[in-house]
């Protein structure tokens, strides 16, 4: 008896920390959220082989606003807008999303050439662990994965391993690799945060994969006052309505927890470019109706999959 008393203390007090770190963790994830001015750098390292050309250096930036969309015990999400004061129709354009997920047990691994293979996971496996889950501009798949917070006395950070599609930087210009291996390290800042990347890139054929180059990615995050973003939130606003309705239909084809795959181009069309169309078509109407727009994303949609 004495012996199961013990044991019982122990699961308590474990149960107990791990809410705690749950705790912070949620706060790590909700303090990369703001106004920030980003400054994104890529740089090609090393290479296998004595003849390869590398690529030349890349680097971009701008204004991004973040910030909590929705958020429930064990889930996160956080929106991403690209803030363009010099661009005209009112300087705000819809960028990448990303959710975290508590103890997630789903994942989607991506194989290559627009294919992601689902897997369900041992709940023994993500415990204590938040599954990062990366989407495209559309909501379309880009990749995930499952790991934990880490909290030191003078660092707090999140890193995880996952296979990539090409970046949007590469992917029209590139064909000598079709898998971005990348280790993806969050971490926060006295400025902001960072991400820090390892990257590998790796050609998949025939279910045999070959390294071409390696990379670093150094992605910074620096706050800056709200107010300098102040034409995100009034732009989500007015297209909240299209791009939740957009992603109820991708959360209907996820729950399927079917493998994946997409058809880049359709009546020479990219999937983006519709849903972004219908985007600007709906959110201007009067004549909003939820089952009409869901109806013609899931066209969209599923034209493009294979």
């Amino acid at each position: 008896m004495k012996a199961i008393l013990v044991a019982l203390f122990f699961m308590a007090n474990a149960h107990a920390a791990l809410q705690v770190s749950k705790q912070a963790d949620k706060e790590a994830i909700k303090a990369m959220t703001g106004c920030y001015l980003i400054k994104f750098q890529n740089a090609e390292t090393f290479a296998l082989t004595s003849d390869y050309e590398y690529f030349p250096r890349y680097a971009s930036g701008g204004l991004e606003w973040i910030f909590v969309d929705e958020e429930t015990e064990n889930e996160i999400e956080l929106q991403h807008l690209l803030v363009i004061p010099e661009m005209p129709g009112g300087g705000v354009l819809k960028h990448w999303r990303q959710t975290w997920h508590w103890e997630n047990r789903d994942l989607y691994d991506f194989q290559g050439d627009n294919a992601w293979s689902f897997k369900e996971v041992a709940a023994d496996a993500v415990q204590g662990e938040w599954t990062q889950k990366v989407y495209q501009v559309d909501d379309s798949p880009r990749y995930e994965c499952s790991a934990p917070w880490v909290h030191t006395g003078k660092k707090t950070y999140w890193e995880c391993e996952a296979d990539a599609p090409l970046p949007r930087r590469e992917f029209s210009v590139r064909s000598d690799y079709n898998i971005l291996r990348r280790t993806n390290r969050h971490e926060l800042t006295s400025f902001g945060h960072v991400h820090d990347q390892d990257n590998v890139k790796v050609n998949r054929a025939a279910g045999v994969d070959s390294t071409i180059v390696m990379e670093k990615g150094y992605y910074t995050y620096s706050k800056r006052p709200d107010a300098e973003c102040g034409a995100a939130p009034k732009w989500w606003q007015a297209h909240r309505r299209y791009w939740k309705d957009a992603q109820a239909v991708w959360d209907s084809i996820f729950g399927e927890k079917k493998d994946i795959a997409f058809q880049a181009r359709v009546n020479n069309s990219l999937l983006w470019e519709k849903l972004f169309a219908l985007d600007e078509r709906f959110s201007a109407s009067r004549d909003y109706d939820t089952q009409t727009v869901k109806s013609e994303v899931e066209s969209a949609i599923r034209a493009h999959l294979r």
